[in-house]
C-alpha cells in the first residue's frame, strides 16, 4: 500500500450554504397548475411527472423538518477518505473489516444515487467484507473531470486504480445502474484483479450478430416472467429514456437549473425514485425509503453542486450526440456489447430499468447466480438492503471461493467461441451448395 495516499475526510456543509438552501426553499415557485385528469393514464398523479402536492409536502418538510447538521453526523460516522486517482481528487467510504480473511468488495452507485444508498447496507456487510465505496467522479465529492471522454470505461478504469492505490490486489465488485455498468467493465477490463462480480441491474445487449442469433434460438425458453420482464424493459426504453436523451445531448442547460433551484433538483430526482422504485405506483416512500432518506440523497448533489457533472457522464458515454469535428461516427454506445468472464451473480429485482432473460445475460456474463426477489426496485441497496447483503454474502462467500478465483484469475482477452466459426462454415457450405445447385439448373 502506498503510504499516506489517502486522506481522511469530513463532510462539512458550511451554515451559509444550510442558510441560503433554507431562503431558495422559502421562496420557490411551484407550478401553479396542473392537469386534473391524469386517472386515466397509467402513471396516474405521475403521468405529466413529479406529482405537485407529493412534491409541496416534501419541500415543506426539507424547508421545516429536515435536519441536515444530524444527517451529516451520520454520514460522518462512517470512514470517509480522499485520495488522488489519475489526477482526480476521489472521495470513497473504506470499511475495514475485523475478519481476518475479509474479502475487498468495490461497491459502486448509479445515478441518481449517492453513496448515500449504502447507508443501510454497510453495517450488514462489515464482518465478510472490506468494503471501498467511492462517489464515481463527478457525483458528490469526487472531483469532476475536465476533460471530455470520461466515460464508463474512464469510470472503471479509475476505481480499478483506486483500489490498486489501496493496495488491494484481488477483489470482487457490486454495483447497480451505473455502478453496475461500471464494476462490470472493470470486471471485464481488470480479471486478473477483480475476479468476481454482483450486479442488481443487468444490461445485456447482445454484442454481434452470432449473439443476436443465439438469443433468438433461446425463445422458446423464456418463462412468462422472464416476457414480461422484456415487456417493462422495452416500456422503459420507449416511455422513459427522455432524460437519457437530455443528459446524454445537452447536460449543461439542463444543469444550471438544476443547480440554481432545489426544488427543481429534487423534482427531477424524486420522480426517478418514484417511477424506478418498488412504489407500485404510489409515492417514493411506497418502496420503502423515507422522505429523509431520499433528501438526504438530493443534499449530496445540492451542497457539492456536483449534478451537472454527474449528468455528464450520459453524454460520455451513450454517444447519442454528435460526434468531434474530424472524429467520425463513434458508433454504438458502450453498454452494448459488455462481456464479462468472471463469475457473476445477478440480482433481478422486481421492478427494474432492465430486465433481460437470463440466457440473454448469459451471452454477457458468466452466470454462476440468479436471484429473483419478490419486492424491491432499482434503488435495490436502498430498498432492501437485508435482502441485497444476503444475497452478496451468498455469493462470494458461499456460492464462490474467493481464494480458488483469486488463483484462477485471467488476463483480458476475447473468449473463444467455437460455435461462432462452426455456424460460419455451415452457412459457407449452405452458401456454396446453393451456389452449385443454381448453376447447374442454368
Amino acid at each position: 500500500m502506498e503510504a499516506n495516499a489517502a486522506t481522511k475526510f469530513t463532510i462539512h456543509v458550511p451554515d451559509e450554504d444550510l442558510a441560503d438552501l433554507k431562503a431558495r426553499l422559502s421562496r420557490a415557485r411551484i407550478v401553479p397548475d396542473e392537469i386534473v385528469d391524469r386517472g386515466s393514464d397509467p402513471n396516474g398523479a405521475w403521468a405529466y411527472g413529479t406529482d405537485r402536492t407529493v412534491l409541496q409536502e416534501y419541500v415543506s418538510h426539507w424547508l421545516h423538518k429536515y435536519d441536515w447538521r444530524q444527517k451529516e453526523a451520520e454520514l460522518n460516522a462512517l470512514p470517509h477518505f480522499k485520495m488522488q486517482v489519475h489526477g482526480l481528487q476521489t472521495h470513497f467510504i473504506h470499511q475495514r473489516s475485523r475478519s481476518a480473511d475479509a474479502i475487498p468488495l468495490l461497491l459502486v452507485h448509479g445515478w441518481p444515487g449517492s453513496v448515500v444508498e449504502f447507508l443501510k447496507l454497510l453495517p450488514l456487510l462489515a464482518d465478510k467484507f472490506h468494503v471501498v465505496a467511492p462517489s464515481i467522479p463527478g457525483y458528490g465529492w469526487s472531483e469532476a473531470p475536465k476533460r471530455r471522454g470520461a466515460d464508463a470505461v474512464f469510470m472503471a478504469d479509475h476505481m480499478a486504480e483506486l483500489m490498486r492505490l489501496l493496495g488491494y490486489s484481488s477483489y470482487v465488485a457490486q454495483g447497480g445502474d451505473w455502478g453496475a455498468v461500471i464494476t462490470s467493465l472493470v470486471a471485464q477490463r481488470h480479471p486478473q484483479k477483480c475476479v468476481a462480480l454482483h450486479i442488481n441491474m443487468c444490461v445485456a445487449i447482445p454484442g454481434d450478430w452470432y449473439d443476436m442469433f443465439k438469443a433468438v434460438l433461446g425463445l422458446p425458453f423464456w418463462t412468462r416472467a422472464e416476457w414480461a420482464g422484456l415487456r417493462s424493459t422495452m416500456y422503459f426504453q420507449k416511455y422513459e429514456t427522455a432524460y437519457q436523451k437530455i443528459h446524454g445531448t445537452k447536460p449543461q442547460s439542463l444543469g444550471y437549473g438544476l443547480n440554481d433551484s432545489p426544488v427543481g433538483l429534487l423534482a427531477w430526482i424524486l420522480e426517478k425514485f418514484q417511477s424506478w422504485s418498488d412504489s407500485r405506483g404510489g409515492r417514493p416512500e411506497a418502496s420503502g425509503l423515507t422522505m429523509d432518506e431520499i433528501l438526504t440523497n438530493v443534499m449530496v448533489y445540492w451542497t457539492t453542486q456536483s449534478i451537472t457533472s454527474s449528468l455528464r457522464l450520459y453524454y460520455e458515454t451513450l454517444s447519442i450526440h454528435p460526434p468531434p469535428k474530424g472524429e467520425g461516427s463513434r458508433g454504438s454506445h458502450r453498454l452494448r456489447g459488455i462481456r464479462v468472464a468472471v463469475p457473476t451473480a445477478v440480482l433481478w429485482a422486481h421492478t427494474d430499468l432492465f430486465k433481460f432473460p437470463r440466457n440473454v445475460a448469459a451471452l454477457c456474463y458468466n452466470i454462476r447466480q440468479w436471484s429473483t426477489p419478490s419486492k424491491g426496485g432499482h434503488f435495490f441497496a436502498f430498498e432492501q438492503p437485508e435482502i441485497l447483503a444476503a444475497d452478496i454474502q451468498k455469493f462470494f462467500c458461499q456460492t464462490l471461493d474467493f481464494q480458488q478465483c483469486r488463483q484462477h484469475a485471467s488476463v483480458p482477452g476475447e473468449a473463444v467461441r467455437p460455435g461462432k466459426y462452426l455456424l460460419l462454415c455451415l452457412l459457407a457450405a449452405a452458401a456454396v451448395g446453393t451456389a452449385r445447385t443454381l448453376r447447374h439448373r442454368l
